[in-house]
């Protein structure tokens, strides 16, 4: 069994998950006084709203996290910028920030591609730690779907 025996100084992912929970805060507020919402996209909502008509493997590619707008299934633990909404998050993305201040290497995320918007399949704490740690890419294993919006 490896064992890394690096250390992080003390309470640096702590401070770091406390600090984004905060501009997280005031992310929202903002949102709320300019009557935007900040809440992201929900995928399986997006599914509903027309007919798949295929889909393929995109690959793995490096994607900018601020082009990532939407989410499967985490639409109330993170907002709009992929920062927590509370803390009910807080061990898995202590830990991701842990990794990430050991210089560890972590999988790629999982996104779904649809109409040019990015759906977080999985990796939504790896997405919120790389914001908060001032990343801009991450690698990310794509699936393009292929839909016709309804027309009301």
């Amino acid at each position: 069994m490896s064992h890394d025996t690096r250390r992080i100084p003390p309470g640096q992912a702590i401070s770091l998950f406390w600090s984004c929970t905060f501009k997280g805060w005031l992310h929202r507020v903002w949102a709320r006084i300019t009557r935007h919402s900040s809440r992201l996209l929900d995928l399986d909502e997006t599914l509903k709203s027309g007919e798949v008509i295929g889909s393929h493997y995109g690959g793995i590619q490096p994607v900018d996290i601020h082009d990532i707008h939407g989410t499967q299934g985490k639409a109330d633990a993170f907002d709009d910028s992929f920062y927590p909404t509370g803390t009910s998050t807080r061990t898995r993305w202590l830990s991701i920030a842990k990794a990430r201040l050991l210089g560890r290497e972590l999988p790629p995320i999982e996104l779904v591609l649809i109409n040019g918007i990015y759906y977080v399949r999985d990796g939504h704490h790896r997405v919120s730690v790389a914001n908060m740690m001032g990343q801009d890419y991450l690698d990310a294993e794509i699936t393009v779907v292929k839909m016709h919006q309804r027309i009301l």
